[in-house]
């Protein structure tokens, strides 16, 4: 072998090992990304308000459900405190975490209808009616339930938006003095 053949064949072998390194530093950070989104699917948020058509891959296996939930309208407990102190009538406020967690704290005026009575379709029926016309907003601890709540009820007719951050945010930011469920 020459000293040519010998150099050809070293660089090759160094092109093709950076090669295989780029691709495994792709293939992790995309499943590091997947699991990321599946995780909190507000990281999908500022795409969508960029314009970046995500709304594509809603049928995908693993991250459609998080796009799905991305693109659920939200309002921020400020919103929601305004909302109330209006004394408006036209919303349902719906608490969709569990009746122990109900029971502790819960926002003011909000009825509990479990995300587990929604999955299993009689708080659909519930909530259904329930509505009479009105605007549905849910919401839980933190914001995870409540999206994934109205990923099911959008499946089955029926639009609403959710608190952001849930009742921590509405007691971080608005009412310090509800107990909180150890978050």
């Amino acid at each position: 072998m020459s000293v040519n053949q010998l150099s050809s064949a070293n660089s090759r072998s160094k092109l093709q090992l950076w090669l295989s390194s780029c691709a495994l530093v792709v293939a992790v950070g995309t499943v590091a990304a997947v699991l990321a989104v599946r995780y909190n699917s507000d990281l999908l948020r500022p795409l969508i308000q960029a314009g970046v058509p995500v709304a594509a891959a809603a049928d995908w296996p693993v991250v459609g459900y998080a796009v799905q939930e991305a693109e659920t309208p939200v309002i921020s407990v400020q919103q929601l405190k305004q909302l109330i102190d209006s004394k408006a009538s036209n919303y349902l406020l719906v608490d969709v975490r569990t009746p122990d967690e109900y029971k502790l704290s819960h926002i003011p005026g909000s009825v509990l209808v479990s995300l587990i009575d929604i999955q299993q379709g009689k708080g659909i029926e519930q909530i259904q009616s329930m509505l009479k016309g009105r605007q549905l907003v849910a919401y839980c601890t933190s914001g995870k339930r409540s999206a994934r709540a109205l990923v099911l009820l959008q499946h089955a007719g029926i639009k609403g938006t959710k608190v952001q951050g849930g009742i921590k945010a509405w007691t971080e930011e608005i009412n310090p003095s509800l107990p909180r469920n150890g978050w």
